[in-house]
């Protein structure tokens, strides 16, 4: 669920310590999201193309969720910020801005959720059956993303018609949905709340009680069928680690997703022209909003941290900005792989240097 739509007439100006504590929220929660969403993003994107992500269809996955989530911090969570920082609002800038920037909202995060079943289902085909190989391919998972990407896109692009620049109560030229279209508009708000959310999760919980019924079933029987216990335990871990990721992903899909899109539904029938209702909507808003992004700001970790190869790829990247030193006597200088120390006779090659 994207922000909120500005539309014709406004709610008032709030000026009380309710909504300076929602201003202060963002101004302070948006950067550290945006920091540490688009150079984790970076990171992992870099971590992905040197490992050849358009091999493996999960680390394929994984790629085209870290550059969706990246957009959605880009279009969604700049515009508030900046809004909320220097009250100007890069919607309203241009008409095509304004169509543009709603369509992107939207549709990413949609996009990224469907990106998160897809990674579901290919994890519980991995988990159910013998012929993944075969039925799972980097080929069709491009496929998939397409027709989602098709069929979202499609859904999505009412708002070149429906949005655009409106009047608004202050005489003002405002981004917002054209008065012809505010019915539509809020019934599509439910629609987006169910393509976004309700659906989603809903899949992915139901594919993840079968997963793990899976992995209890191999388990079972690895147990009976694995003659040395270290293999065992070493399994045992690997499936452990697993079932963590699944539930904490969920579970956190679920939390940052529901509490922004009812509270998007109830701005459609609770009246906001009283300073104290319309203040705490500000104050409840800033909260859920900032939830919400910061699932696409740190998402993607959940699904890399229990991969081996990308952990092993991130400490290369970060071991290669770190600074390294020559001792030659009482002189420093910079060197990025080994000492070297030159006699008559031989010469030495130390591969361990010392650093400050």
């Amino acid at each position: 669920m994207s922000e909120n739509t500005t539309t014709c007439p406004d709610p008032p100006s709030c000026e009380n310590d309710i909504c300076k504590t929602a201003n202060y929220i963002w101004m302070i929660i948006s950067p550290v999201l945006l920091a540490f969403g688009l150079i984790g993003g970076l990171l992992i994107s870099i971590v992905l193309i040197r490992i050849r992500f358009q091999t493996t269809p999960l680390l394929f996955f994984l790629f085209t969720l870290a550059i969706t989530d990246m957009v959605i911090l880009c279009v969604g969570l700049l515009r508030l910020w900046v809004l909320e920082t220097w009250q100007i609002d890069i919607r309203d800038l241009s008409n095509a801005g304004c169509k543009l920037l709603h369509f992107f909202v939207y549709f990413s995060m949609q996009f990224s959720s469907w990106i998160l079943v897809c990674v579901t289902v290919e994890r519980f085909v991995k988990c159910r059956y013998m012929t993944y190989t075969s039925m799972v391919t980097v080929k069709k998972c491009m496929a998939s993303l397409l027709v989602i990407f098709g069929v979202l896109g499609s859904l999505n692009s009412h708002y070149f018609w429906t949005h655009g620049f409106i009047l608004s109560e202050y005489n003002t030229t405002v981004c917002g949905v054209l008065p012809e279209y505010e019915t539509f508009d809020d019934w599509y708000i439910k629609i987006d709340f169910f393509i976004l959310s309700v659906i989603p999760f809903c899949i992915m919980v139901s594919l993840d009680v079968m997963i793990l019924r899976s992995l209890k079933n191999a388990r079972a029987f690895r147990k009976t069928s694995i003659a040395t216990s270290h293999m065992y335990n070493k399994l045992k871990t690997v499936d452990k680690r697993l079932t963590k990721m699944l539930l904490i992903t969920n579970s956190y899909f679920l939390l940052s997703t529901l509490p922004v899109s009812v509270l998007f539904i109830l701005t459609i029938y609770i009246y906001r022209k009283q300073e104290t209702v319309n203040s705490i909507f500000s104050l409840v808003g800033s909260i859920v909003y900032t939830l919400q992004y910061s699932n696409y700001a740190v998402s993607y970790i959940f699904y890399t941290v229990y991969d081996k190869r990308i952990r092993r790829q991130l400490k290369q990247i970060i071991r290669a900005t770190k600074p390294r030193f020559r001792s030659l006597g009482s002189q420093y200088t910079m060197d990025s792989c080994s000492t070297e120390i030159h006699t008559v006779s031989s010469t030495v090659s130390i591969k361990s240097v010392s650093q400050k």
